[in-house]
């Protein structure tokens, strides 16, 4: 017997801090173009713990956290309409009230239209994990999509509680015959600033998230969309910008502005016993270039816009003294 082909399931990293449970800038998953995907995600409340949907979504005998017992599972209960101890005796009991998870995906930068609507599965209650399948025009496509994760009430379809996250989707060669994705990969980012945990000697881990590298991917396209003049004709998502060389400078550009915030917030002069550490003083040099990044990525948009106004400019541009006519042979000087 051969067993039927499933998605290839991926998560998020998981949400902790020196251990512990934290909420991050945002969620991220990662997959690459052409993939059948799909992808498990904990919905966390705000301080990064796991949301419990236990009172609300019958828990599976097979859920490792069958056994936990929730504080909140009572309330949770009451307000989902399914513990019968809330009503009074005598009356009858309304019907309990259904839920189910939706989930909605569209371009991070493109934040109308198209949208996807996929169903999600609720796989542990308890846990808040939830799972949903990648529509394969999104993973065709490739580009950055923001995910929005709705609880919603059955009877009229509108959501309770939103959870918020990013899709990634790599440009590979398995991508859409009519779309040709140029977005740079996460490797080439970090391959531009060298920054993995073998190079950072003084870190010994990555001084960018991944968090930080979408955010400057998608700031690269909303600028150039935002900056006039506007042309209609050559408005881009992530999905559609052509020109990658330039598109590197301004992520460039824009994690070092991350980074020189940063360290200018955080920057603290130590010393103790006779050995000074400044080791966060970099503010000043990580501004420095982010600036020169930025004014190549401006210097390029800037003539790139001309040159794509002028293509797409037509009629006639005409000379005044073209209009002197002669007073007697009429004919033009």
């Amino acid at each position: 017997m051969v067993d039927t082909p499933r998605n290839i399931v991926v998560a998020p990293a998981p949400a902790v801090y020196e251990n512990a449970p934290c909420l991050q800038k945002v969620e991220a998953a990662i997959i690459q173009q052409g993939v059948a995907a799909a992808v498990q995600w904990e919905l966390r409340d705000n301080t990064g713990l796991p949301i419990d949907l236990g009172g609300i979504f019958p828990v599976p005998d097979h859920s490792p956290s069958k056994k936990r017992i929730s504080a909140d599972l009572m309330l949770l209960s009451i307000l989902a309409g399914l513990n019968s101890d809330y009503y009074e005796r005598g009356k009858n009991k309304p019907p309990p009230e259904r839920y189910a998870m939706e989930v909605r995906l569209q371009p991070a930068d493109e934040p109308v239209d198209p949208m996807w609507i996929v169903p999600g599965i609720v796989k542990d209650p308890l846990k808040g994990l939830i799972e949903f399948n990648v529509p394969n025009q999104v993973s065709d496509l490739g580009g950055i999509f923001v995910v929005n994760m709705g609880l919603c009430r059955v009877s009229d379809g509108r959501p309770l509680y939103v959870h918020r996250g990013l899709l990634c989707v790599e440009r590979s060669a398995w991508r859409s015959p009519t779309v040709d994705c140029k977005m740079p990969t996460l490797s080439d980012i970090r391959m531009r600033i060298m920054d993995t945990d073998t190079e950072n000697l003084l870190q010994g881990y990555v001084e960018f998230t991944t968090a930080d590298l979408l955010d400057s991917i998608v700031a690269a396209v909303r600028e150039w969309n935002g900056t006039p003049p506007n042309l209609s004709n050559y408005t881009f998502t992530c999905s559609t910008f052509p020109w990658i060389e330039p598109w590197l400078n301004k992520i460039v550009a824009s994690l070092y502005q991350k980074a020189a915030m940063r360290y200018g917030r955080n920057k603290l002069l130590v010393s103790h016993g006779g050995v000074q550490g400044d080791d966060l003083n970099r503010d000043q040099a990580y501004q420095a270039i982010a600036q020169q990044f930025d004014q190549l990525w401006k210097q390029w948009m800037q003539i790139k816009k001309r040159e794509l106004n002028l293509q797409a400019f037509s009629g006639v541009v005409s000379s005044p003294y073209a209009r002197i006519r002669h007073s007697v042979t009429g004919r033009v000087r």
